[in-house]
């Protein structure tokens, strides 16, 4: 059986999950696939789009939104065998370089961990 492998990237660094854990919601997190591709997911907790999601609005719309009970580096990573069993890379689209050069650079931020699916 083939093992699939990832590589998650907190492009901010990770020094610990404080802030994350106080603010409900990580948008600095990356995706890195065998071929080379790029995701984007934001990790947010319920209470964070509770937050966000007054009377007034119809609905609540995020692109790529992964909800965690809370948003640390182990939900995080462990997350990730669940969102390549949705087939995300199906549903979402990589990322072009400029908007990785744009938003996530420098790489000399970046920390790597390695997920294997089997």
């Amino acid at each position: 059986m083939n093992k699939t492998k990832y590589k998650i990237i907190f492009t901010l660094g990770n020094n610990d999950d404080e802030k994350s854990l106080m603010e409900g919601e990580r948008g600095d997190v990356l995706i890195l696939d065998e071929d080379g591709n790029y995701f984007d997911p934001v990790f947010m907790t319920l209470a964070r789009i509770e937050g966000d999601f007054w009377k007034e609005r119809v609905c609540y719309l995020q692109d790529k939104m992964v909800i965690l009970h809370s948003v640390t580096k182990e939900n995080i990573l462990k997350s990730i065998p669940e969102i390549h069993n949705w087939l995300f890379k199906k549903r979402w689209f990589p990322l072009e370089d400029e908007i990785i050069e744009k938003y996530y650079m420098p790489m000399a931020d970046w920390v790597f961990f390695d997920v294997e699916i089997s």
